[in-house]
């Protein structure tokens, strides 16, 4: 009798992306509590971090989200002196967006976090098996046409943090 390895939905790729997107998502965001932070805000200031100067026009296109809902987002960012919006030198029709100091240490701090999530979730990996999903994941993404460090979620962004998506 030879062992089959299980049918069905467990045996889908696509289903354990799934199961595991969602896990991780949803661990990430319980992470970011203690910080006062969703999921989408941790990526803005992720972005913000690699691109100061940024206009909100160009962040918004960049996260292919409606400039209306970043709006709502950087304005609770710079309420809690993260992020500040500064008249751009070439155009005084467009704010251009920076981390503040409080930003760059939350920044860090996520950081850790995030490393320390990504730890989590591969436990179960060695650290070649974790370079090869990487490895392989990424190219799903490329094959997808997803823009690598940018989660699909911010164009369904709303307004409510329940509904925030994973950066």
């Amino acid at each position: 009798m030879v062992d089959r390895p299980p049918s069905g939905p467990q045996s889908s790729a696509a289903f354990l992306l799934a199961q595991v997107g969602s896990l991780a998502a949803q661990e990430f965001a319980k992470l970011l509590l203690p910080l006062k932070l969703t999921p989408a805000d941790a990526g803005i200031l992720r972005f913000l971090g690699r691109s100061p100067g940024i206009s909100q026009q160009n962040l918004a296109r960049a996260l292919d989200m409606h400039a209306s809902r970043l709006v709502a987002v950087i304005d609770a960012l710079e309420k809690r002196a993260l992020v500040v919006r500064e008249a751009n030198a070439n155009d005084r029709r467009i704010y251009s967006l920076r981390l503040t100091d409080a930003g760059s240490e939350m920044l860090r701090n996520l950081g850790q976090l995030a490393r320390n999530h990504n730890e989590s979730m591969c436990a179960g990996l060695n650290s070649a098996e974790r370079t090869q999903l990487t490895e392989l994941l990424q190219r799903v993404v490329a094959h997808h046409g997803l823009l690598p460090g940018i989660h699909p979620g911010y164009k369904d962004l709303r307004h409510s943090d329940k509904e925030a998506p994973t950066a």
